[in-house]
């Protein structure tokens, strides 16, 4: 069956969510490493995307486990998202490709709820995708399946007639499992990227 709609995840495939860049940016370097482990991967993170707390609520509870020193920068890391998360735009000539060739653009993505101000306004040719599943609106976090069939329940979408784009090996493995064609995206490499959609017959 053809491919008929794309689906993008949003940090590290839409927006730049750098881990390490974020770091570096914001925090001295002795802090990396119990910054790290209190926000990006910590339970309050979770509960972000999972819609259990608001973005304001969870870096409250981040900063507890943080010397006061580094309260600004770690705010500003994760809250400042124009600054800190920019749209990749090498990926805008890929959706305008896309879009003028015919196919159905969604986004899917693990994120708090202040994704719906920052998409489609913030991100080149955002205006071009037809819908949007965020994970804080259902409590429900990739890889979990049922998310995905959220999506395809949602916008009436076939999974075979889907092709998918994410960083987390996880979520992909996830997509494939329920019918999608998908691709990982983590080493951000464009050529691959089409090379892959091509084998499975999009136009790009």
């Amino acid at each position: 069956m053809a491919i008929k709609n794309i689906v993008f995840d949003l940090g590290g495939v839409l927006i730049d969510f750098n881990e390490e860049r974020m770091l570096r940016d914001n925090i001295p370097q002795e802090f990396h490493k119990a910054v790290s482990a209190a926000t990006f991967h910590s339970e309050e993170w979770k509960m972000m995307d999972s819609g259990e707390l608001e973005v304001e609520e969870a870096v409250d509870k981040m900063l507890e486990k943080l010397p006061e020193e580094i309260h600004q920068g770690v705010r500003s890391m994760i809250v400042d998202r124009e600054v800190q998360m920019p749209p990749l735009k090498e990926m805008t000539a890929v959706i305008d490709t896309l879009y003028n060739n015919g196919y159905t653009l969604y986004v899917l993505s693990n994120c708090a709820k202040w994704l719906h101000g920052y998409l489609p306004e913030k991100v080149p040719s955002g205006k071009k995708f037809s819908g949007l599943i965020v994970s804080a609106d259902y409590g429900i976090i990739k890889p979990d399946e049922r998310i995905y069939k959220i999506l395809f329940d949602t916008y009436n979408l076939k999974a075979e007639e889907c092709f998918f784009i994410d960083d987390s090996p996880a979520n992909i493995e996830a997509a494939l499992k329920l019918g999608m064609s998908a691709h990982c995206f983590k080493d951000r490499d464009y050529d691959r990227l089409k090379a892959d959609m091509i084998s499975c017959g999009i136009r790009i």
